[in-house]
């Protein structure tokens, strides 16, 4: 008889098999599963040298894996200043933390911040005709420029000193792809947005160090394991002055050197960006497959993996840089966005050419493809380039996927993405917060339908549950199943179109199994089924007990990886 090296007893355990089934116990030998039963059956597998568990009739589901996120970014953030909504929502807050970053920092130096939601800031959220301006700033920290990074990653915010530092002029013309966003005289506000509106920027700040960046990626996995996950997709990794170095491919280096030390606390799959300075195009990515050594990250890949090419698509809708169908409802006329190939002068069909001559450069290398797409255009053309790939050249199980893909209710882009196996990888927990601040752009019905997940996994497609944390606070999975249960906004407290609403199940499967599919991996995690890892959360209640409200309240009492505790609360 087999003796376990641990067992996991008295418990409810929330397999998220295919049947969904409940079970009080498990028995665990060298990191994997090796049964999954009622407590007398688990009994069996106890030896003398068997380290026994008893969870109380506390519930342990299988670990999270965070299908979309900027990692290293995010783990970055302990190096800035926080100016995370809502804890930071008035100027005057603004005003107050760049005051106290200036005192600790001599002359000149950067001020570096993260999680700035301008559009949130009680001035500007309730004055539809004020906007943010360096002028509100300026006099606080003259002598430091500033560099706050927007909560969504799409864009970033300076000062006067920093515009000046940065040589952006009211005249700077708008970069490919972004724009420098101007006040209704032509004079620059201060918000950037895009790859292009950030490349500005990074040859005049100062790069990270290598070791900051290690820093950052530890810091990042040791934030996640205490939220229950074992794994995650760091999708956004290159060129190599991207974010201050942080998330370039010297983030590539610094995974590779922490996984060759055996110091990663959680397994990783990586995506690589081919941009230059800010553009993709079809001679970038391919460029990038001939040269970069993909196959030494792919040696363990239980733990670290690269095997994903990431693309933007479009934007985001409160920056006017999502690709939309139809002009945005508080500036008609004059644009719709427009995709990230090519510039704004060139028509949707050359934009639509480019993206399939760069999904057919990777699909046809055998490479996975992420690509981010917010507006109903960017959807609904990125589901028609990944379906041309897969129908001109067959491949078994390419599992391509659309990144946020929130084409507001454009149901049957969706059922053309289920039909062809292209997956949807979602963000929940944005949601309470990005309805309202997107009313004006897409409109009252459009916006009200944000992450309609129900609609998405009745008509069959594969959704896959991520944070998209860059910056800003982390956006646990409970958090996110809160959303999507009960989509009510953070910000009214409205709930919007109940009847989208999923199942807190379902939710569960987002994170776990269905995100481990995502990753070609769910014979191996996901779920708590005999042969996997033995990967596994503790949760301090029963999720499915708890007023729905509260279910972002619920906490993660411990985390194991492998069978090995990582983290305990």
């Amino acid at each position: 008889m087999i003796t376990a090296d641990s067992v996991f007893m008295n418990g409810i355990v929330v397999t998220v098999d295919q049947k969904n089934s409940f079970k009080k116990a498990i028995a665990v030998k060298d990191g994997k599963i090796i049964d999954v039963g009622e407590n007398e059956d688990i009994k069996i597998y106890i030896g003398s040298e068997t380290k026994v568990i008893d969870l109380g009739g506390r519930m342990i589901l299988p670990a999270a894996h965070d299908a979309h996120c900027h990692g290293v970014s995010m783990g970055g953030n302990s190096l800035m200043v926080n100016f995370s909504y809502p804890e930071v929502n008035t100027i005057g807050k603004v005003r107050e933390r760049l005051a106290a970053a200036a005192k600790k920092l001599p002359k000149g130096s950067w001020i570096r911040g993260y999680g700035l939601d301008n559009d949130n800031l009680e001035e500007y959220r309730t004055d539809p005709n004020r906007t943010i301006n360096h002028a509100d700033f300026d006099d606080v920290c003259p002598d430091n420029p500033v560099k706050i990074a927007l909560w969504s990653g799409h864009g970033a915010f300076l000062n006067q000193k920093a515009l000046e530092i940065c040589c952006i002029t009211d005249d700077t013309p708008d970069p490919v792809p972004g724009r420098i966003v101007r006040d209704g005289n032509g004079k620059a506000t201060g918000l950037i947005m895009e790859g292009g509106g950030l490349n500005l920027v990074e040859k005049f700040i100062p790069q990270f160090t290598d070791e900051e960046i290690e820093t950052a990626i530890l810091n990042f996995q040791k934030l996640i394991n205490a939220e229950g996950y074992t794994g995650y997709t760091d999708a956004t990794l290159g060129p190599d002055n991207r974010n201050s170095g942080i998330s370039s491919t010297r983030a590539l280096y610094a995974y590779k050197r922490l996984a060759d030390q055996g110091k990663l606390t959680a397994r990783v799959s990586l995506g690589y960006y081919a941009g230059n300075n800010g553009v993709q195009t079809s001679a970038n990515v391919e460029q990038t497959i001939r040269a970069f050594p993909f196959a030494d990250y792919n040696k363990n890949p239980d733990y670290m993996k690269l095997n994903l090419i990431k693309i933007f698509c479009d934007g985001v809708h409160l920056g006017y840089t999502a690709w939309m169908m139809k002009d945005y409802v508080d500036d008609p006329g004059k644009k719709h966005g427009h995709s990230c190939f090519l510039g704004p002068e060139a028509s949707d069909e050359e934009q639509k050419a480019e993206l399939q001559r760069i999904i057919n450069i990777a699909h046809c290398k055998g490479f996975q493809i992420a690509i981010h797409a917010i507006g109903d255009r960017a959807v609904k053309t990125c589901v028609d380039c990944l379906a041309n790939a897969i129908q001109m050249y067959p491949r078994a199980d390419a599992r391509h996927y659309v990144l946020h893909a929130d084409s507001l209710g454009d149901n049957a882009t969706a059922g053309k993405a289920a039909k062809f196996g292209i997956l949807y990888s979602v963000q929940p927990g944005l949601m309470d917060y990005l309805i309202e601040p997107s009313t004006p752009r897409v409109g009252v019905e459009k916006a009200a339908r944000m992450m309609g997940l129900k609609e998405y996994l009745n008509i069959g497609v594969m959704c896959c549950g991520g944070s998209d944390a860059i910056s800003g606070a982390y956006q646990n999975w409970r958090q996110a199943v809160q959303s999507a249960v009960t989509r009510r906004s953070k910000i009214s407290g409205k709930v919007y179109h109940p009847e989208l609403a999923i199942s807190v199940m379902d939710g569960i499967r987002l994170f776990t199994i269905n995100a481990a599919y995502q990753e070609h991996c769910e014979r191996t995690r996901g779920s708590i089924e005999i042969g996997k890892f033995a990967d596994f959360q503790v949760l301090d209640k029963d999720i499915f007990k708890v007023n729905p409200e509260e279910i972002g309240s619920v906490q993660v009492l411990e985390t194991y990886m492998d069978g090995k505790l990582i983290y305990k609360a």
